[in-house]
């Protein structure tokens, strides 16, 4: 980055502009299978300093220059959301702060760059939880888990982040830091009639939506949960009575603008826990087996296959000793309950275990805490297991880890899914979020094979194909990034990308924001950026 830049960049700014390599480097990755090296890294103090940086870009764009902002925040965004050849923005020194919890409403103001574990300690000693966390919670930041609609085991309950943020804080391409919530009628008029970017971005967005609200209602993936595309369709409430554009927010990778800060919704802590554990030796089963589970309240319904019981075996040997695989199976599914009193949660479970067996199929009850959390170990840590270690010689790749479909075509999706592997002459890991309809499908690849980025694109079509055709969704946690910006024309078609362009457009017409993500990825760029042999 030329000289001029950085001094043009740091006017004004209390923060930094590092260019140093070994920062760039840091950068440079995060868990998807890409490389892109940023061109710097700013590290704003606060949120006037963010302002600042924003307003900085801003004139440097209007002159011509091509630059842009993308926020970073743990860097384990799966599909490359994090990435950029122009300024990567540090958002956790500056935005990593936590207010005081609303016990009687059950909310808390938090900074975008709060870690998630460092949230929930400070929730322990009041009984409360941020339900939607991953599998990799010791890691996840706050702003990264709102940017990428994350999700996880309890997303069952109580839906993804998107169900779970009531408010967000943004800087937008003008400099200035906005709030956006649920507002009402009278609310949504004084909105309107403001002289600023906000009250242009409500009065533009409006327009979008009733014009388009039949197209944009059949383009939604019909699947409890969905990360793809910006979510059009939430933004009004089924009552046309809630105006939210923090539901527009949520999800939309940094593409609209940078989050300083986030009202979550927090729910009570229970602690009285049953689990059952299904041995299931037919996928085609699945479906029935999921529906039944879910008449009787389960609170995470979850599985892993059968190969990375075998990596558990290798690597996570302790509980994979304390927990019970038939060898004859091929899946595990956990059902955990969980409720207010010990009573009734065991009557849930109860109830459950006795219907399973009558339909005899092959159930435990987990009586040991310390079993029941070797198989929360194994289910939690499987992905990171699986990236880390070989199997049979051949590395995991993360390309179609995130589908969704609905419960019904278990049994016909993964039929045709092993059909397909097979012409590739591929296996695959198999685990998930279930209750919900999520598969995270994890291909084992010979990388040293010739053309491996042209399969790895030819089997990700495939597959997503299979998904639209169910009204699937292809990203559920990991959002587009990258990885699958590329393929959303084909899931929502050329008129609702049309309506995506402009949606971007209200908020960020010099496209200063993460560019790329959600619009513009083009499957050679990607391809181009892929560092495959850095996983061998």
């Amino acid at each position: 980055m030329e000289d001029w830049v950085v001094q043009k960049l740091k006017n004004n700014l209390r923060g930094d502009i590092l260019l140093d390599s070994a920062l760039l480097q840091a950068a440079s990755t995060d868990s998807s299978i890409f490389k892109i090296t940023p061109s710097a890294v700013a590290v704003p103090k606060d949120i006037e300093d963010l302002k600042t940086l924003v307003r900085n870009v801003k004139g440097l764009a209007l002159d011509g220059r091509q630059i842009s902002l993308t926020a970073r925040a743990a860097g384990t965004c799966m599909t490359g959301g994090s990435l950029t050849d122009s300024i990567s923005v540090d958002i956790k020194p500056g935005f990593n702060w936590i207010g005081d919890v609303d016990i009687k409403n059950k909310n808390i103001w938090v900074g975008a760059g709060t870690r998630y574990k460092d949230l929930q300690h400070s929730l322990n000693s009041h009984d409360l939880l941020f339900a939607p966390y991953t599998s990799n919670y010791e890691d996840s930041v706050i702003g990264g888990m709102v940017g990428n609609n994350s999700g996880g085991e309890k997303s069952l309950r109580y839906g993804a982040t998107i169900d779970n943020v009531m408010a967000v804080k943004m800087v937008c391409s003008d400099g200035n830091e906005y709030e956006f919530g649920s507002i009402d009628a009278e609310t949504f008029i004084q909105k309107i009639s403001q002289d600023n970017l906000e009250g242009f971005i409500y009065r533009e967005l409006d327009k979008i939506l009733e014009n388009n609200n039949k197209l944009l209602q059949k383009a939604r993936p019909k699947v409890r949960k969905n990360s793809a595309g910006y979510q059009l369709w939430r933004v009004v409430n089924k009552n046309q009575d809630d105006f939210n554009i923090a539901k527009l927010i949520v999800g939309s990778q940094g593409t609209l603008g940078i989050i300083t800060s986030v009202k979550l919704r927090l729910v009570d802590k229970l602690k009285h826990r049953r689990m059952l554990v299904i041995s299931l030796d037919n996928p085609s089963k699945l479906s029935d087996l999921v529906k039944i589970i879910l008449r009787h309240r389960p609170e995470c319904l979850e599985m892993f296959d059968y190969h990375t019981y075998e990596l558990a075996e290798k690597y996570m040997k302790q509980d994979a000793a304390n927990t019970e695989f038939s060898k004859n199976k091929n899946l595990i599914v956990i059902a955990q309950f969980i409720e207010h009193t010990k009573d009734q949660t065991d009557h849930y479970a109860l109830l459950c275990n006795d219907e399973l067996e009558s339909k005899n199929y092959n159930v435990r009850t987990v009586l040991k805490d310390d079993e029941a959390e070797s198989y929360w170990k194994i289910r939690r840590g499987s992905l990171k297991m699986i990236l880390n270690h070989k199997y049979n010689g051949k590395r995991a790749l993360p390309f179609i880890e995130d589908t969704i479909i609905n419960v019904d075509h278990y049994g016909k999706f993964l039929k045709t899914l092993e059909s397909i592997f097979a012409e590739y002459n591929m296996i695959f890991t198999c685990t998930g979020h279930i209750g919900d309809g999520n598969l995270q499908i994890i291909p084992l690849v010979d990388l040293e094979s010739n053309n491996a980025s042209e399969k790895i694109y030819e089997l990700a079509a495939r597959v997503y194909s299979l998904v639209f055709e169910s009204g699937g969704s292809m990203s559920v946690d990991h959002n587009d990034g990258i990885l699958r910006t590329p393929f959303l024309p084909i899931m929502f078609g050329n008129e609702v990308m049309e309506l995506f362009a402009e949606t971007k457009f209200l908020f960020d017409p010099l496209n200063i924001f993460n560019p790329g993500k959600k619009l513009g990825m083009t499957l050679e760029y990607a391809k181009n950026h892929m560092v495959l042999l850095n996983n061998v």
